[in-house]
């Protein structure tokens, strides 16, 4: 069991045992289905510089053009073996997460900031959407203000992370204004969580079907990929399975990051550190 320390050696091992086995299930049903798919962000400078999961990380993230997400989660529920949960708003209405999660029962993965939600809390593998973006900058620019400030409204709906306009209800509050947090309470009065989902999703998918350059994971300020370099993407050792990534893999991870190194100092290698990590729990849910 681990709390807000540093993992042990066996317990980074057996989680990314875990990892591995959650995502071959969702390239089972990609293959399967012929979705489109390929792993991004961490777990794409893993594929670089380590073939495989980086040794001190804790997750896992796969990016699916829209279409090919969609799809996903609506076949996921169906087709998963029954070691799995697909997390989404339809599965697990009380989830803080606009986007899909496949995790294992029977295991536990609780984070701090979301440890008192009834929701599935097993061990997960993170997917995104990738739409596209507009070639303009400051267009792309105010997409992304445009979704973080109703992305945090859809947060509040379920848990209120700040110190302002309400109970807060983490244990460390995020910084966060006065007045934004006045006009978050005042739009989570007047909108639905489902009319905020749905909301997200238009400002997301605002600019598809334009045959622009790039696509992106909107969430964040520069995870994005060329759409030639995942039409198709290509095929790279993760530990024990091949996965997909990227064409033009480093070019990928310059674009996102600005630069990567293999080793990083001990105080950069940063994880997650779940307030509750099992391995084999009778219940996912805490």
């Amino acid at each position: 069991m681990a709390t807000e320390q540093q993992y042990t050696k066996k317990e980074l091992e057996l989680l990314h045992e875990h990892l591995y086995k959650i995502t071959a299930e969702i390239i089972r049903i990609c293959q399967k289905y012929h979705l489109c798919y390929f792993l991004i962000g961490g777990s794409a400078i893993g594929v670089h510089f380590w073939d495989g999961i980086i040794p001190w990380d804790d997750d896992v993230d796969i990016g699916m053009p829209r279409d090919d997400y969609e799809r996903f989660i609506e076949i996921a529920p169906k087709e998963l073996q029954s070691d799995f949960f697909l997390q989404s708003q339809a599965t697990d209405p009380h989830s803080p997460f606009w986007f899909a999660k496949v995790r294992e029962n029977n295991t536990l993965y609780v984070e701090g900031h979301f440890k008192r939600l009834d929701i599935h809390h097993g061990i997960f593998v993170d997917i995104f959407p990738f739409d596209e973006i507009p070639n303009s900058r400051i267009l792309e620019i105010f997409q992304y203000h445009a979704f973080s400030f109703f992305h945090a409204c859809f947060i509040g709906k379920e848990v209120w992370q700040w110190e302002h306009c309400g109970h807060c209800e983490v244990d460390k509050p995020l910084k966060r204004g006065y007045l934004p947090c006045l006009v978050t309470r005042l739009i989570n009065t007047l909108m639905s969580k489902h009319k905020l989902h749905r909301l997200l999703q238009f400002i997301q998918t605002f600019f598809n079907n334009h045959s622009h350059r790039y696509c992106k994971n909107i969430m964040t300020r520069s995870d994005k990929v060329l759409v030639h370099d995942i039409t198709p993407p290509s095929i790279a050792p993760f530990g024990p399975l091949k996965a997909m990534v990227p064409q033009n893999l480093e070019s990928y991870l310059l674009t996102h990051y600005g630069k990567i190194q293999k080793y990083l100092p001990k105080e950069q290698q940063i994880n997650h550190k779940p307030s509750q990590l099992s391995f084999a729990s009778p219940s996912s849910r805490a």
